[in-house]
């Protein structure tokens, strides 16, 4: 049972912290029927694919909203950000960008090696928001977070050059996944705690998609600092090795140290599972556009390939193999990116094919 006092001290301290105005907040959460027929268990879904001013929301909302409070109180005007091509992530930080009259500038690397000569899907709505778009290739025996470093070496370069003074620019890493943008899921997972009590529900386990590790950080420290049971299982998208429990578990304890609280996380508080990436990082898997499909065709629900595919493919396995208590209630935090289905073919894989 989790720590009442504790939760409240975390909510305190967390709203003293300065953030922006940029999601619709608490998202939604409710019992999807059809699959918790289907295999027995009470699932529900938390809607932070529906979290942004914008059509496209999705988790990362959460966290620009903590940076830019400082990008605001700061003054910058150039704001810099990563990711792949298809990035969820940069599409939305140009999005906020845009709300508050801000220059985005985004380092996308090409992990598909498609280009942006015909441009789709995110890549295309960067474009749209007239975001200065910087293509990093890759160098030969270069793997995708290698590309990344090399990208942020680049963006600090150009940041000085088109800038009077630090202050004039801010540099957002991968995925908002800094301890002030890890505080975003802090905080969001205050917001399902109170919705759980709300709804009169139990959850037992949370399933999310988990890439550059801000939003299963940003959970984990709040559970764990509250000291609840529920399981929070990080599904894996892109390959790591067991040095990533630990870069989570510090992620964790700087998010909390922020808000002057002393608690510090271990690898051993981190539950990722990596058997659900399949062969990369933005390479479609038979799995995961299974389970697109399943949402798709038993509740109406869109997932994407590359993220909650991969998420709900991790999920549906542990429910099919039993490994979760039967009449139990489980969360799956849709964390959007569902844009990826209008992505470049080599995204979408078999995900047409009738048999899978």
């Amino acid at each position: 049972m989790y720590n009442l006092a504790k939760y409240q001290k975390l909510k305190n301290k967390i709203n003293r912290i300065e953030r922006a105005e940029l999601g619709f907040f608490p998202t939604q959460i409710y019992k999807l029927e059809n699959l918790s027929a289907r295999y027995g268990v009470n699932i529900y879904l938390k809607r932070d694919d529906l979290s942004g001013f914008s059509t496209f929301g999705g988790n990362k909302i959460r966290k620009l909203e903590f940076l830019f409070g400082e990008i605001l109180e700061q003054g910058a005007q150039n704001i810099f950000t990563y990711g792949a091509t298809q990035s969820n992530h940069a599409l939305q930080t140009a999005i906020a960008c845009r709300r508050y009259n801000l220059n985005p500038i985004l380092y996308l690397v090409d992990v598909i090696g498609e280009g942006i000569k015909d441009p789709k899907a995110n890549i295309l709505l960067d474009k749209v928001l007239g975001a200065e778009i910087k293509i990093i290739e890759f160098k030969e025996n270069e793997d995708e977070f290698e590309a990344m470093y090399r990208a942020k070496a680049e963006s600090k370069n150009y940041a000085q050059e088109i800038s009077e003074s630090e202050d004039d620019y801010y540099l957002i890493p991968p995925g908002g996944a800094s301890p002030l943008g890890t505080l975003g899921f802090v905080n969001a997972y205050l917001e399902m705690k109170a919705q759980e009590f709300k709804e009169d529900l139990n959850f037992k386990n949370v399933f999310h998609a988990t890439g550059t590790g801000g939003t299963l950080g940003g959970l984990t420290a709040a559970n764990k600092f509250i000291n609840d049971d529920i399981q929070v299982h990080g599904i894996n998208v892109s390959h790591k090795d067991d040095s990533y429990l630990k870069e989570v578990a510090e992620l964790s304890t700087a998010a909390l140290n922020l808000l002057g609280i002393d608690f510090k996380l271990s690898d051993r508080d981190i539950i990722v599972d990596n058997n659900y990436v399949g062969a990369g990082y933005e390479i479609p898997s038979t799995r995961a556009n299974r389970a697109v499909k399943i949402f798709a065709e038993d509740e109406g629900i869109f997932l994407d390939p590359v993220y909650t595919g991969k998420a709900a493919a991790g999920m549906i396995d542990y429910l099919e193999k039993g490994k979760i208590e039967k009449g139990s209630d489980l969360l799956f935090w849709h964390t959007g990116g569902t844009n990826a289905l209008f992505a470049e073919k080599k995204i979408l894989g078999n995900l047409l094919d009738n048999h899978i």
